[in-house]
């Protein structure tokens, strides 16, 4: 079976941070990493962020996991289903301002 890496980049409605969060590494991060297909995942919070100037909402945490199966995106949809709720939706953005601050993240975590 191949291996893939799956990364998601999120924030919360303005006003819920804690919640949100709490809600995420709390609840859903365990839930998802009991799905088939869900070998493992890492949980980093963007604080750094606040250095550049974005113009895009400024994500705060950063999941990447690691799946196994044959079908990569049959485990992502998984994902996207358990996602999310009507307070804290999920989206699909993934822009340029949020590569290029998933990118700073993980080079200050080296540096």
């Amino acid at each position: 079976m191949a291996r893939f890496q799956y990364t998601v980049l999120s924030r919360s409605q303005p006003g819920l941070e804690e919640e949100y969060v709490r809600w995420y590494s709390g609840q859903h991060l365990s839930d998802v990493k009991r799905m088939p297909g869900v070998i493992s995942a890492k949980l980093f919070r963007m604080d750094f962020q606040r250095v550049y100037d974005l113009d895009a909402p400024q994500w705060t945490l950063m999941t990447i996991y690691e799946l196994e199966g044959d079908n990569a995106e049959e485990i992502i949809d998984s994902i996207k289903a358990a996602s999310g709720t009507p307070a804290m939706p999920a989206t699909e953005t993934l822009d340029k301002s949020g590569m290029i601050q998933a990118a700073g993240h993980l080079i200050a975590e080296i540096g």
